[in-house]
């Protein structure tokens, strides 16, 4: 493909979002911007974060990056 024309196809993409994304959102009328009065969003969401907080601290027991974890293997003599 030339460049010229992938650089069309680009800016036609950013114009897009510009036009149908960006400016409404900004302008309050977008459908692209996800209402915060919803409270079962926001439950939804608290958990999804508390779920992601949990597993970040299991991976990080299971890789030895927590202060005061031993790790299970033993140090290798180089």
């Amino acid at each position: 493909m030339p460049l010229w024309l992938t650089g069309l196809v680009v800016v036609a993409a950013m114009a897009f979002a510009y036009l149908f994304c960006i400016r409404p959102t900004l302008r309050g009328q977008g459908h692209c911007r996800v209402s915060r009065e919803d409270p079962e969003l926001d439950r939804q969401i608290a958990e999804l974060r508390e779920e992601v907080r949990v597993l970040r601290a299991e991976d990080a027991l299971a890789s030895g990056r927590v202060a005061g974890h031993k790790p299970t293997t033993p140090p290798v003599d180089g």
